[in-house]
C-alpha cells in the first residue's frame, strides 16, 4: 500500500540543511585560523596563509553548490558515465612522473600548474552517482546477480585505484556511500552483509601488507607504549582532546597545535577543536552532524524519483560516515586513516565536493513529495522492463 505523491513541485531548498552547511563551513573556517595560524607564520610567514587558501576554496565551494542546486538532474545522468571514464584516468594519471606526487609513500595527488588536485575526492561523488544511476534503473531488478555485478564493475573500479594509491580511508568512505544506496534500494540484508563482509576483510588484508599501516594498527592497539615513536600523533590527539575539559582553553589557545600535534589543521583538527572549545563545542558540532543527517535521509525518503532517492542516501551517508570516521581515528577509536573532517579540515578539493554534495540535497529536496511514501515491500519496485541496463 503507498500513498500517491502530489505532483506539485515543492520549490523551496531544506533551508535547515544549507543554514547546516554554511555553519559548519564557517565553523571550519574559524579553526583553520586558530589551528594553523602558529605553524604558518613560523614555516610561511603568513599566519593567515592556510585561511585565506582555504576562503578561497570555500567561495569556489559555493559556486559549485549553486551549480548542484539548479542543475536539472536528467543532465547529471547524462555526465555521470563521462564522468566515471574521467574520473579513472585521473586516479591513474597520480602514478605518472611529474603529474602524480607521492607523498609518504602514497600517490595521492597531482600538480597540474600552481593547483593541486586529489582525484579520490571527486571519485567518492561519482562513484555515489554510478551507483543510484545503475540501481535505479527499472530493468536492474530482472538481472542475475552475475549480471549486476558485471554492471557495478566501473564503480568497483574506482574503489580499487583508490585502494592502490594507497589510500584505504577514502576507499571505506566510498563503500559506506555504496552501503547507503544499496540499504534505499531495498537489497537484501544478507548480500549487504556478505559484500561488507568482504569488503572490509579485504581492506583489512591490504592494510597489512602496508608497511605504514601496520606501524598504525600497532599504534592503535597501544599507542602509550611508544608514545615518542609510532604512538606520537594519537597521544598528542589524546592530550588534546583532554586539555579541553568542559568549555575548552578557549578559539585561540590550544597548546597542542605548536607543533606538537602533527596535521592539526588537516585530519586532526577535531582535536584541536576539542581542545579549544571542550565538551560543550564538541557536543555542539555533533548537532550539527547530526541535524545534517537527519535533514539528508529525511530529503532522500520524500525524494520522488527513484534516482534522486538514492543520490540523497548516498551522498548523505558519504559525509556523515566520513565525519564519524575521522572522530572515531582523532579519539583513537579505530586505526588512524588520513582522512579529513568534512567541512572543518583544511582542504580545497574536500571542501568544494561537499559544498557541491549539499548542493545536489538542496537541488533534490526542491523535487519531493509533500508526505513520506509508505511502502509495504520494496520502496523501489518498478514494472518489468524490456531490456537491460545499458
Amino acid at each position: 500500500m503507498s500513498t500517491k505523491p502530489s505532483s506539485k513541485p515543492s520549490n523551496r531548498p531544506d533551508v535547515l540543511l544549507l543554514a547546516v552547511a554554511l555553519a559548519l563551513t564557517l565553523l571550519g573556517l574559524v579553526t583553520i585560523l586558530s589551528a594553523s595560524g602558529y605553524v604558518a607564520q613560523q614555516n610561511l610567514h603568513d599566519g593567515a596563509y592556510f585561511f585565506k587558501r582555504q576562503a578561497a576554496w570555500a567561495g569556489l565551494g559555493l559556486i559549485a553548490m549553486g551549480i548542484g542546486a539548479t542543475a536539472r538532474l536528467d543532465w547529471v545522468k547524462r555526465l555521470i558515465r563521462p564522468a566515471v571514464i574521467g574520473t579513472t584516468l585521473l586516479l591513474l594519471a597520480t602514478h605518472l612522473p611529474g603529474i602524480g606526487v607521492n607523498i609518504k609513500g602514497a600517490n595521492r595527488w597531482l600538480h597540474i600548474g600552481p593547483m593541486s588536485l586529489q582525484p579520490s575526492e571527486p571519485a567518492k561523488l561519482v562513484l555515489i552517482l554510478f551507483a543510484a544511476l545503475v540501481l535505479s534503473h527499472p530493468s536492474y531488478r530482472q538481472l542475475n546477480w552475475k549480471e549486476r555485478l558485471e554492471v557495478l564493475v566501473p564503480g568497483a573500479g574506482l574503489v580499487i585505484l583508490v585502494l592502490i594509491q594507497p589510500d584505504l580511508g577514502t576507499a571505506m568512505v566510498m563503500s559506506w556511500g555504496l552501503l547507503a544506496v544499496y540499504i534505499a534500494a531495498g537489497l537484501s540484508w544478507v548480500k549487504l552483509g556478505g559484500l561488507l563482509s568482504a569488503a572490509t576483510v579485504g581492506i583489512l588484508l591490504m592494510a597489512s601488507q602496508i608497511p605504514y599501516q601496520k606501524a598504525r594498527l600497532v599504534a592503535y592497539m597501544d599507542p602509550w607504549s611508544d608514545a615518542r615513536g609510532i604512538g606520537f600523533h594519537l597521544v598528542q590527539s589524546l592530550l588534546a582532546i583532554g586539555s579541553g575539559g568542559i568549555f575548552g582553553e578557549g578559539i585561540g589557545q590550544s597548546m597542542q597545535k605548536l607543533f606538537y600535534l602533527p596535521e592539526g589543521h588537516t585530519d586532526f583538527i577535531f582535536a584541536v577543536f576539542a581542545e579549544e572549545t571542550g565538551l560543550v563545542g564538541t557536543i555542539g558540532l555533533l548537532i550539527l552532524l547530526s541535524l545534517f543527517a537527519s535533514r539528508g535521509f529525511r530529503i532522500a525518503r520524500k525524494a520522488r524519483d527513484p534516482f534522486a532517492k538514492l543520490l540523497a542516501s548516498g551522498l548523505t551517508g558519504m559525509i556523515v560516515g566520513q565525519a564519524l570516521l575521522n572522530i572515531s581515528v582523532v579519539t583513537a577509536s579505530v586505526p588512524t586513516t588520513g582522512i579529513p573532517l568534512p567541512f572543518i579540515s583544511f582542504g580545497g578539493s574536500s571542501l568544494c565536493l561537499n559544498l557541491l554534495c549539499v548542493g545536489l540535497l538542496l537541488n533534490i529536496s526542491r523535487h519531493q513529495s509533500p508526505r513520506l511514501a509508505l511502502v509495504a515491500k520494496e520502496p523501489l519496485a518498478h514494472k518489468p522492463a524490456a531490456g537491460p541496463v545499458k
